[in-house]
């Protein structure tokens, strides 16, 4: 169903109000025109995307290699100016104006209401989103874990080095102390390794 268009100068544009698909596919922009008696040679339309006569989205980086348009025939025979948009994105949704310009002995230009363009994001992608942060919050809390345990089984090292020094320290007390330094444990005597502790 096409909105009431605009007239100007014999011409006139129409539109549908509103178009909805999802992320990834394909958006049918279509848009209209008569024009009472006249034949004007050459003519032409363009595509604007938020404001009338803002960016032509047809000169639109963001668009380039995504458009399909009519042919010069079919949009002179079918009286369309209606486009094809492939692989919409979120980004895509706004408003998008249709002119319509024919010249020759006079020129006349006349554009539609517009377009509300609504890109929703797919299903999968969603779910992939929330996978994706349930996924992260699980791999942290198994890394905060892993930390804990060995945080612990460190704290556990250390204590049962204290314990050991303190031991080794109450064995050279009760001893000769030249005793506790000269006796051997491998390469390292009691009185060094005291004195490490």
């Amino acid at each position: 169903m096409y909105t009431s268009a605009s007239l100007s100068q014999n011409i006139e544009v129409s539109q549908i109000p509103e178009v909805n698909v999802i992320e990834g596919s394909t958006a049918n922009l279509e848009c209209s025109y008569n024009m009472s008696n006249l034949d004007l040679p050459t003519g032409g339309y363009r595509w604007y995307r938020h404001v009338l006569h803002g960016v032509d989205i047809f000169d639109s980086d963001d668009f380039k290699n995504r458009i399909i348009n009519e042919s010069t025939e079919d949009s002179l025979n079918k009286r369309s100016a209606s486009i094809q948009l492939h692989n919409v994105t979120v980004t895509d949704t706004g408003m998008y104006f249709c002119e319509v310009e024919f010249s020759g002995q006079k020129q006349i230009k006349g554009h539609g209401n517009g377009t509300f363009l609504n890109v929703t994001a797919s299903t999968s992608r969603r779910y992939f989103t929330i996978y994706h942060c349930v996924g992260a919050v699980a791999l942290g809390l198994l890394m905060s874990f892993a930390l804990y345990l060995n945080c612990k089984q460190h704290n556990q090292v250390i204590k049962g080095e204290e314990i050991n020094c303190a031991y080794k320290k109450q064995r050279c007390t009760d001893k000769d102390p030249t005793d506790c330094c000269t006796e051997q444990h491998g390469e390292e005597s009691v009185f060094s390794i005291v004195n490490d502790c």
